[in-house]
């Protein structure tokens, strides 16, 4: 049956979360598929659209839907994973093995990457990619690293863009060189992450879909990427990330009337509006670190004073003496600014604005 919902209609609840705490599991994971399943259904696919205009491609060909709690009525047994979340990962190749080999020298048949919209018990809803779910040979992971760092210059920027930032679970490593930091408890369902924003509950398309439809789009690239890779084809990442930066400029560039195309020097400031962050203003900030300053900042933003869970700001973790000037990441040089004020405050040396 069609859901009879638009995405304009989509609404994350605060008491949705009464869901979590039913005592029984059986009931509590049927629960969680009937009321969060539609509407992140109704959510993927529309971000799925605007994943087939920006890349110019058909994301049902090579991806396939993953859900959680995969619970059955039937089942033997059903696990709570403590969270839901729908997405994509690549579909299951019957002509031919993967690239990607276990630990123990087997091939997998299934890909280990997938990448989705995620909804915690804490009232929060973000978008997660995760390269590597299970254990992967130290080839394969080398590969995903230095993709990553060839295409460094252009992906870094386009993150820091769109909120997302780097983490694992069990402990945090940069980046790059992933192949040299990566850890054995670094791979699997609690290791390695590249994660948008969290945005509190509500969440609609006045409050947070938008940006995690932006994230979400973005991080298709890099998981179509990972599953050109895990079946032994050229990824095609720096292509996808050019035209993600044009789809974005064009977005938010305004449409200029006839008249104002006659006014030259008007036209030309519209053209250069928008702007595309630079490699060096981007840093992944240490996971926990980033969650301490904001703890310690009680979750408001120190300028404006709003928060994230009453006014459904974005708030970011902030360099007090920027990155450009010298600045370390240090505790006592980050500070929680909302969206707006950040980009108000600039490269400016400042704790007030």
């Amino acid at each position: 049956m069609e859901n009879p919902l638009s995405i304009d209609e989509v609404i994350f609840e605060e008491r949705d979360l009464q869901i979590f705490n039913i005592p029984d599991t059986k009931t509590k994971l049927s629960t969680l598929q009937n009321y969060f399943f539609p509407r992140l259904e109704i959510l993927l696919t529309h971000t799925l659209g605007h994943v087939a205009e920006v890349y110019d491609l058909n994301p049902y060909e090579t991806m396939t839907f993953v859900y959680s709690p995969s619970h059955r009525e039937k089942a033997k047994q059903n696990t709570d994973f403590g969270y839901v979340h729908i997405g994509v990962g690549g579909k299951r190749r019957n002509d031919r093995q993967l690239k990607i080999i276990k630990k123990d020298g087997k091939p997998f048949t299934l890909h280990v990457s997938y990448l989705t919209f995620k909804v915690l018990p804490t009232g929060t809803m973000h978008v997660e990619l995760m390269p590597f779910r299970q254990n992967v040979d130290d080839a394969h992971v080398a590969e995903i690293a230095n993709l990553i760092e060839k295409h460094r210059d252009i992906l870094y920027p386009l993150l820091s863009l769109a909120h997302i930032s780097h983490q694992s679970d069990q402990s945090f490593c940069e980046l790059l060189p992933l192949n040299e930091a990566i850890t054995p408890d670094e791979i699997g369902v609690f290791g390695i992450k590249l994660v948008s924003s969290k945005y509190y509950f509500p969440v609609d398309l006045d409050r947070g879909l938008y940006e995690l439809m932006l994230a979400f789009i973005l991080l298709y690239a890099l998981e179509e990427s990972f599953i050109r890779i895990a079946e032994g084809e050229e990824p095609n990442l720096e292509f996808m990330l050019q035209q993600f930066k044009e789809w974005y400029i064009n977005l938010h560039t305004p449409e200029v009337t006839a008249e104002e195309e006659l006014e030259e020097e008007e036209y030309t400031e519209v053209e250069t509006a928008i702007e595309i962050p630079e490699i060096d203003s981007y840093s992944f900030v240490r996971a926990g670190r980033w969650w301490e300053v904001l703890a310690r900042d009680k979750w408001r933003c120190l300028s404006c004073g709003r928060s994230a869970r009453e006014d459904g700001v974005l708030l970011e973790v902030d360099h007090i003496i920027p990155r450009s000037k010298g600045g370390s990441n240090d505790v006592n040089n980050l500070q929680t600014l909302c969206k707006k004020c950040n980009i108000g405050k600039s490269n400016k040396d400042d704790t007030r604005l």
